[in-house]
């Protein structure tokens, strides 16, 4: 018996010094995160560093902060503003005043429509019926998935910008991990394009709320999405045989309500840059398949403020609508974090709350003109993280310079193999006083993925 409590007490005290070792093994970045974490007692927060600071997350972290040079923790901490802003603290519409200057300041550009949004007043003046509710928490250093980073490095030495600011020598993954300037930015954006090989959101819905902060409508469809080049993923790589000369198609099928329901569209999107997207839809009322014009994607998504341009933040194909590209800024702004779990929103404050997760983040803020008097924009200026290349927030001016509509995001993320996807984005028209909120519910890189998801004779059958 005592030999047994002996063993039993040394596995222990084997197992206490391993543990600790680990931690203090574990970069500062991931160190700091736990450390809060820990102090905070939150079960959630402590979950979630777990697996933030995992050895198959701090490996893909560490390889991806030696691929950039940089990591988004010491950015942030050598950026000062601000300081009542900090880990812990939970700003709503009820405390927002008092720290209505700092924040301010962590919105540079324009962006601190944010703010707004939470006191009523800018934008939202007279309308204030989307809240929010701001959780600070410490920023993370943030990385992408391993087969972006293997393709960056294998190709990306291969890529440069060609006449009509065209793409050319892409295989896959970012074709600029460290870009000079706003269009290589921009192109980087654009081929991430879902954040993988293939997704599927079942469903994805739309909650539409009008003037009067009411609850008009949900409305839920089918959305599937692959990419045909550029593959990091999912077999075959890069490139799926027989298909070189489309880079992605994107379908939707709507389930509800039953005026929309049957409704079904396909987007192609050809690898040629000067070939129009191919884009059919059928139309159940009328038992017919309809062939759109390429300017047909500028119409709304099946009633919401989304339009087929601005699926995953940006869908426009640059050579066909020509535009001027410019670098505002590099900047520390507080921006969505990762939420582990889905966006809470309810009735609150008088109108649909949300509340979510921000931290401070290294970014570049972008300006895109179009040159094209009948584009639905004249303008776009979005915010890009410096760590992921993805949007983090986005402003819309329509062609009369005023500002329309308003976009942020709150991303998900498995830091184990850097999978980045979509939570709730929020988008808000301020001229027609109108918002959507997206509710995704979405898979990954699904392997076997039938092409019949993106034939639009086969979607339609499932109208009837």
């Amino acid at each position: 018996m005592k030999k047994t409590s002996l063993i039993l007490a040394v596995c222990i005290a084997v197992f206490c010094f391993c543990q600790n070792g680990s931690a203090a093994d574990l970069p500062h970045w991931a160190k700091q995160w736990k450390d809060w974490a820990q102090s905070t007692g939150n079960q959630d927060y402590i979950s979630w560093a777990q697996k933030y600071c995992s050895p198959e997350s701090i490996k893909l972290g560490t390889e991806w902060e030696e691929l950039l040079g940089y990591n988004a923790v010491d950015m942030v901490a050598a950026d000062k503003k601000a300081p009542s802003i900090k880990p812990g603290l939970v700003i709503t519409p009820e405390n927002v005043k008092q720290y209505e200057k700092e924040l301010r300041e962590l919105f540079p550009f324009g962006f601190d429509w944010e703010v707004d949004r939470m006191m009523g007043t800018g934008p939202y003046k007279n309308y204030n019926y989307s809240p929010l509710e701001m959780v600070i928490v410490p920023t993370h250093h943030q990385w992408n998935d391993r087969g972006y980073l293997e393709a960056t490095k294998k190709y990306s030495k291969g890529c440069k910008i060609d006449k009509n600011d065209t793409l050319v020598g892409w295989v896959a993954g970012l074709p600029f991990p460290k870009p000079k300037n706003a269009l290589e930015m921009v192109h980087n954006y654009d081929r991430l394009t879902i954040m993988g090989d293939n997704l599927n959101s079942m469903p994805l819905q739309f909650g539409l709320y009008g003037k009067d902060g009411k609850r008009e409508r949900v409305e839920k469809i089918e959305l599937h999405w692959r990419n045909y080049v550029g593959r990091i993923k999912v077999d075959p790589k890069p490139v799926i045989p027989g298909y070189k000369d489309v880079y992605e198609k994107g379908s939707i099928v709507a389930l509800y309500p039953y005026d929309l329901k049957g409704f079904a569209a396909v987007r192609t999107r050809f690898a040629d840059p000067y070939k129009e997207d191919s884009f059919v839809t059928y139309i159940p009322s009328m038992r017919r398949i309809r062939r759109l014009a390429g300017t047909n994607t500028q119409d709304p998504l099946v009633g919401s403020d989304i339009t087929w341009e601005d699926w995953k933040g940006y869908w426009s194909k640059l050579s066909v609508h020509p535009a001027d590209y410019a670098v505002l800024g590099e900047t520390i702004m507080l921006c969505p974090s990762i939420n582990p779990k889905p966006i809470k929103y309810e009735e609150k404050y008088g109108g649909w709350s949300q509340r979510y997760l921000w931290e401070r983040r290294p970014v570049w803020v972008l300006k895109i003109t179009y040159r094209e008097p009948t584009y639905i924009y004249g303008t776009r200026v979005w915010v890009v993280d410096k760590e992921t290349f993805a949007m983090q927030m986005e402003m819309f001016y329509d062609q009369k310079g005023r500002l329309w509509k308003l976009w942020d995001w709150a991303w998900r993320w498995n830091p184990e193999n850097g999978e980045l996807d979509y939570w709730n984005p929020y988008v808000v028209d301020v001229i027609n006083r109108h918002t959507t909120i997206a509710n995704h519910h979405i898979m990954l890189n699904m392997p076997n993925l039938s092409e019949n998801l993106f034939n639009l004779r086969y979607l339609s059958s499932k109208a009837h």
